[in-house]
């Protein structure tokens, strides 16, 4: 399942160029990307994924957490650097999320952990996000258990489940310009 979201993922970043062109993103520049592509335009920079020497893996979440990590995660933020991107999935726009950089995945990484112990703390399954909604109440979630895809109300629970699998969401989300 692990290589059907890599490649899922690689298609929809490919679907976005072909459509949108270079995706853009806002600039930091204290913490360049290996994503980035000259030169930045008022702030922002095109880019394009970058896929990662070694892929970046969840085991210090699975040590520090003391539980198994869904390997869909890591499929799908262990192996590019790359910018968020706008996709619409069944009439939700949502931002699927993505590492900028070193610093970025480890993050990631961090507010992961938080996100999981406040799920502990209100007796919420375990669930892992992967995309924000335009309404900032609402997570796009990977669910620990299955590796299904969950629309979730921050703080409450799953809503509903989008996809049974992370590569399935991937496959039917379409880019839309940013």
């Amino acid at each position: 399942m692990q290589n059907q979201v890599v490649t899922a993922l690689a298609d929809l970043f490919d679907r976005y160029r072909r459509l949108y062109g270079q995706p853009l993103a806002e600039q930091d520049p204290a913490e360049p990307s290996p994503a980035e592509l000259p030169p930045a335009h008022h702030g922002r920079v095109g880019w394009r994924p970058v896929e990662r020497d070694e892929p970046g893996n969840f085991d210090n979440l699975a040590q520090a957490l003391n539980m198994p990590v869904h390997p869909s995660l890591a499929a799908l933020f262990g192996h590019y650097y790359a910018g968020h991107l706008p996709l619409c999935y069944k009439g939700l726009f949502v931002t699927l999320l993505q590492p900028w950089h070193h610093t970025d995945f480890e993050r990631l990484q961090q507010n992961q952990i938080g996100h999981q112990l406040m799920q502990r703390k209100l007796g919420l399954p375990a669930t892992w996000f992967i995309a924000t909604c335009r309404d900032e109440h609402r997570l796009v979630t990977l669910e620990n258990a299955s590796g299904a895809v969950l629309l979730e109300r921050l703080g409450q629970g799953a809503i509903g489940t989008l996809a049974p699998d992370l590569a399935s969401f991937l496959r039917r989300a379409e880019p839309v310009s940013s």
